[in-house]
């Protein structure tokens, strides 16, 4: 009997930069004229399942493959931006251990809280108090404000409840376990308990062995779709592959195969190449783009760093120019395009914004159906020792507005001080550019 049905399912969510914007900034931002939209991401894409009664499925993916999204939409936390989602019979979700508690309220209270909140009645929760205090190891603390238990007490207190009732689903988010070691033996003897019964598991985690052992089914997230279903150790096999052994298109260590930069005053140099520069599931010199939350003429797939001689590379030498360069294909005529992207430091300070407009001409070769690379050349000495990221990428055409523009971190990369330029002094500047002193007498 079928339990859960999704039916092309999509989310779209705001970032994480926009979901931190208050009133205040907002208000200001209006009247400054520097208000926009509000970004949002596209974060489950066309996801299409359907889980039976019984069944232990385990789902896997890197992080921000959309896991744990997937499950809050189960649960009704999130609600789709399209499509359907259907699920029959009462549902525990272990996602996040005592979200939803009154911190005001005694723990007794939040016992039956929680409980009716998963769809028991406050009767059936009454009766289960003394079980749930005497499992979570917190008699004593029965009638204390749930603000007075420290964070692994209203964890404990949370895992109880959740596992103590008999849920038709049980939804395990990375939360097997919780407590000291004696407190996770009980645990694991718990969520034993759900493997042996006919309850629905959904699980998410990180722990690929126990995935195959405990699992009938894995799905496989990756980038918000649904990228392999099937056998465990299939499944999980094929999810190894794609992470550590990248075919040498793909990896890391690949050296471009790309002809020197030609000499040009400009620094920006736009080229056309049919090469794969960049791999998946990469953080840090090259990463992936997110696509646009729609169809769009102009996409960015790709960003990553380069040495001089085009390599990707992960760490710059102060004093050696280095290059940010993107991957972009223009599916349908445009005019008067430009890209750019944000650098900014570790604490999130705004370093650098190069847009193409600044170097290259917005209308011609960059505006040609195909797919190219396009670089801007950092100088150097510039930026200090540190770590640094690409924080957002954008195409923009001048009448239209953005085909593509995404506002998060994609990557970082560091700079490092060589042994000869271990004499340089850096104060708390943001930019160390070469100055010129000069001393005269009066």
């Amino acid at each position: 009997m079928e339990v859960i049905r999704l039916d092309q399912v999509s989310l779209l969510r705001r970032t994480q930069e926009e979901l931190s914007r208050d009133l205040k900034k907002t208000i200001f931002s209006l009247f400054e004229g520097k208000y926009r939209k509000p970004m949002r991401k596209l974060v489950l894409d066309q996801i299409s399942l359907s889980i039976q009664s019984g069944e232990k499925v385990g789902i896997i993916g890197a992080n921000g493959s959309g896991k744990s999204t997937l499950l809050k939409l189960i649960c009704k936390i999130f609600q789709p931006t399209c499509g359907r989602v259907w699920v029959k019979g009462k549902v525990a979700p272990l996602i996040e251990l005592g979200a939803g508690f009154d911190a005001e309220l005694s723990v007794i209270d939040n016992i039956k809280l929680y409980g009716v909140m998963l769809g028991f009645s406050e009767q059936e929760m009454r009766d289960r108090v003394f079980s749930i205090l005497e499992f979570a190891e917190l008699e004593e603390y029965a009638t204390v404000p749930v603000k007075a238990l420290s964070s692994g007490m209203a964890a404990r207190l949370g895992f109880s409840i959740a596992t103590d009732v008999q849920p038709d689903i049980l939804i395990l988010d990375e939360v097997l376990s919780v407590g000291d070691a004696s407190f996770k033996n009980k645990c694991k003897q718990r969520i034993e308990r759900f493997w042996d019964r006919n309850t629905t598991i959904l699980l998410v985690s990180h722990d690929l062995e126990f995935i195959k052992d405990s699992c009938e089914r894995v799905i496989w997230l990756e980038r918000g779709k649904i990228s392999a279903v099937g056998d465990p150790k299939e499944t999980v096999d094929l999810y190894l592959a794609s992470v550590n052994l990248p075919d040498d298109s793909t990896s890391p260590a690949t050296t471009p195969t790309s002809e020197p930069l030609p000499q040009s005053s400009e620094e920006s140099v736009l080229e056309q190449k049919d090469e794969e520069l960049i791999p998946t599931e990469i953080a840090v010199g090259a990463a992936k783009v997110p696509p646009p939350e729609t169809l769009s003429s102009v996409i960015i797939t790709d960003v990553f760093i380069a040495n001089e001689e085009k390599q990707i590379v992960e760490v710059v030498d102060y004093g050696s120019p280095f290059f940010i360069g993107m991957k972009y294909q223009v599916k349908a005529p445009t005019q008067n395009l430009m890209l750019g992207a944000y650098l900014t430091n570790e604490y999130g300070i705004m370093i650098l914004e190069p847009v193409t407009q600044n170097f290259l001409p917005i209308t011609g070769a960059i505006n040609e159906i195909g797919e190219r690379f396009i670089y801007v050349k950092i100088p150097a000495p510039f930026l200090r020792p540190g770590k640094y990221y690409i924080a957002g990428v954008g195409a923009y055409e001048e009448g239209f507005g953005h085909h593509h523009w995404i506002i998060e971190k994609l990557l970082s990369f560091n700079i490092i001080l060589p042994e000869k330029h271990q004499h340089e002094w850096f104060g708390q500047e943001l930019v160390h550019p070469p100055l010129e002193w000069f001393l005269e007498n009066s």
